[in-house]
């Protein structure tokens, strides 16, 4: 909703009123010129009735003048007829007597005797010049009662906008106390002046502000003790939970540091015994699994306190190398490598590119269906993996931490998700795609030369 200023809604009222004020003006002045009018057709009829009544009487004297002196009635007519009536006298068809000139509006009455036809006329004229006059009268009557009230009406109206510049200036200076209150309560702990104030309603406004910013004030205080509380409950609980966290870091780093010399020592002796016999084979795919385990977890503890720098990596030496290391596992999963390798390089740190390789044919080893064959190309800045597997459901969540597709699948589940943070990390385009139980993983890798360390 719009808001609207003192100035506005004074102004606009004043308007206001001053504009209607005008209309019933107007109003008044309508309906008394149709009283007039009115009047105007009442004086028409009653003058058109007398002038009859007149007439008739004057035609009725004429009759008897005419029976009472035959020989001398045109002295005595001349004599007692009005001007401006007109007479006409006919005896057989034949004018006898004539008074006066036709008048153009006439108003006529006729008297027929036996012997005589007696015509007379009166002018209308006389009563539309009566009116005339009444009407001018009226107008300027008129005219001069609206020009005096729009001169009152005007000087009231200045007269108002000046009160309210006077008042509007008055209610500014209460109102700026209460503005320049506000202002400095935002920072400080103060209360209104009563003694400031000297509008009523306003001083009953400041008693409510004053109790108001007591209760808020109270309220303040007693979230800052609540806050103190909690800030230190909370700092108590942060360092229980770095404590917690530091141990639990330690005891990993001293879990991977104690698995690691175990692990070493199977891988050798393993070296002593028979390669073609089918539980060293398994024994060894188990060693080689759980070292990539421990590979990821000491990549986990050291990713985010590590620098990797960036390096220049021909991608077909170390594919070459990750996968003789996992043939010896997809072999006792009965699985087999089949792979197109073509040279090119790529910016990245080896240790995080081997990270890439590691989990994308470890993840091919653990859900590929057995007797099939797992598919690795490169070329273009680009490198695939494909292998079959049963039936995929959440694809989408691949790369979320501690997600696997299958429960009972050895893991952490946190291959894919270092994947994703390190192709995050260098921009590399991930695309996952899946047909017929074929999944396939596309990296896409940035063009990469000298320049590109730079």
């Amino acid at each position: 909703m719009k808001t609207l200023s003192l100035n506005k809604i004074y102004l606009g009222g004043v308007s206001l009123l001053f504009i209607l004020s005008v209309i019933f003006t107007s109003l008044a002045i309508f309906e008394e010129y149709r009283d007039f009018e009115r009047e105007t057709v009442k004086i028409k009829q009653e003058f058109i009735q007398k002038t009859n009544q007149k007439l008739q009487l004057t035609a009725h004297k004429i009759d008897q003048i005419l029976k009472i002196s035959p020989n001398n009635y045109i002295q005595i007519l001349n004599i007692i007829l009005d001007k401006s009536i007109y007479v006409e006298i006919k005896k057989n068809n034949k004018t006898i007597f004539i008074h006066s000139n036709p008048p153009k509006k006439p108003i006529s009455y006729t008297l027929n005797d036996n012997n005589f036809i007696i015509t007379l006329q009166d002018s209308f004229s006389k009563i539309e010049k009566l009116i005339k006059e009444k009407k001018k009268a009226l107008i300027h009557k008129l005219t001069k009662t609206m020009l005096n009230f729009l001169t009152l009406a005007f000087i009231i109206y200045m007269s108002a906008l000046g009160g309210f510049y006077l008042l509007n200036e008055f209610l500014k200076e209460e109102i700026n106390i209460f503005v320049k209150f506000f202002q400095k309560a935002y920072q400080e702990h103060i209360y209104i002046k009563f003694s400031d104030i000297k509008i009523k309603e306003f001083l009953n406004i400041a008693v409510y502000v004053n109790k108001m910013l007591k209760e808020i004030n109270s309220q303040n205080k007693k979230l800052e003790r609540l806050n103190l509380t909690l800030e230190e409950k909370v700092r108590q609980k942060t360092r229980k939970l770095q404590n917690l966290i530091n141990e639990q870091e330690n005891f990993i780093k001293t879990a991977i540091h104690e698995i690691n010399t175990p692990l070493a020592i199977i891988l050798t002796s393993l070296n002593f015994l028979d390669k073609n016999d089918k539980n060293v084979q398994r024994i060894e795919s188990a060693v080689l699994m759980i070292n990539n385990i421990y590979a990821d977890l000491s990549f986990v503890l050291k990713y985010k306190h590590k620098d990797y720098p960036l390096q220049i990596i021909n991608i077909k030496d170390v594919l070459t190398e990750r996968i003789q290391f996992f043939e010896t596992i997809a072999n006792a999963k009965k699985l087999k490598f089949e792979y197109e390798i073509n040279d090119f390089n790529v910016c990245i740190n080896k240790e995080e590119l081997i990270r890439i390789i590691d989990n994308n044919l470890s993840n091919a080893i653990k859900y590929s269906i057995p007797n099939s064959t797992v598919k690795i190309k490169t070329g273009n800045n680009t490198l695939i993996f494909e292998n079959k597997t049963n039936e995929i459901n959440n694809i989408d969540k691949f790369f979320e931490p501690f997600y696997k597709e299958h429960e009972n699948t050895s893991g952490f589940g946190l291959g894919l998700y270092l994947v994703n943070e390190i192709c995050k990390k260098y921009n590399i385009k991930v695309t996952i795609s899946h047909k017929d139980n074929i999944i396939m993983f596309e990296y896409q890798f940035k063009e990469c030369n000298e320049n590109s360390l730079g």
